[in-house]
C-alpha cells in the first residue's frame, strides 16, 4: 500500500520529562504512532513545521487541550513532512532547517519531495525486519538514526543551502 493512501497527524504532547512530538500514520483502522522526538527543541520544531504547513493550508487542528496538540495533516505533504522530522530528529539546532521543509513545500524540488517519501518508505519497510520488534512506535529507532544520517546527507549533497 503507497504511502499516499494514508493520513498523517503531528502531535505535541506536554509530559513530565518536557514536550515530546509524535508523526502518526492513520488509516481507516486508525493511527499508528511511526515516530517520535523530545528534547528542548521539540516544542519549536513542532511550530516551525506547523507554522509551515498552516502557510499552505495543509494542517489543520484536530485536538487542541492544555497538554496536547493534535494537527491532521494534508495527504499530498504528510510522507515529506515524515521524512523531514527523520532528517530533524537528532539536529543540534532545527532551526538550521527549517528553510529546506519551507522550500519543499513551496514546490521549489519536486524531486527531491518525492524521493523524501521513498525515505519514509524505506524506514518502515526496515523497521518492519528489525529483530526483537519496534515497541511502540513503527519506525525502529536504530533505523530511524540510520536514515536521518543518510537524510542529512542527501540533503546537503542535492542542495545547497543558503547563507
Amino acid at each position: 500500500m503507497a504511502l499516499s493512501e494514508y493520513t498523517y497527524y503531528l502531535t505535541l504532547r506536554k509530559g513530565r520529562r518536557g514536550y515530546e512530538v509524535l508523526y502518526s500514520i492513520g488509516g481507516e483502522g486508525g493511527a499508528a504512532r511511526a515516530l517520535r522526538f523530545g528534547g528542548v527543541n521539540a516544542e519549536k520544531g513542532f511550530k516551525d513545521v506547523v507554522d509551515a504547513l498552516a502557510r499552505h493550508g495543509a494542517a489543520v487542528p484536530s485536538r487542541v487541550s492544555d497538554r496536547e496538540q493534535v494537527y491532521a495533516i494534508r495527504e499530498d505533504v504528510g510522507p515529506v513532512v515524515g521524512a523531514y522530522l527523520l532528517l530533524v530528529r537528532r539536529a543540534k539546532d532545527m532551526a538550521t532547517w527549517r528553510w529546506f521543509l519551507r522550500w519543499l513545500l513551496d514546490g521549489r524540488y519536486p524531486g527531491v519531495a518525492k524521493a523524501l517519501s521513498t525515505f519514509l518508505e524505506v524506514a518502515l519497510e526496515l523497521s518492519r525486519h528489525m529483530p526483537g520488534g519496534n515497541g511502540e512506535y513503527t519506525i525502529s529507532p536504530v533505523v530511524a538514526d540510520a536514515v536521518s544520517s543518510a537524510l542529512k546527507q542527501f540533503v546537503d549533497k542535492i542542495i545547497k543551502r543558503p547563507p
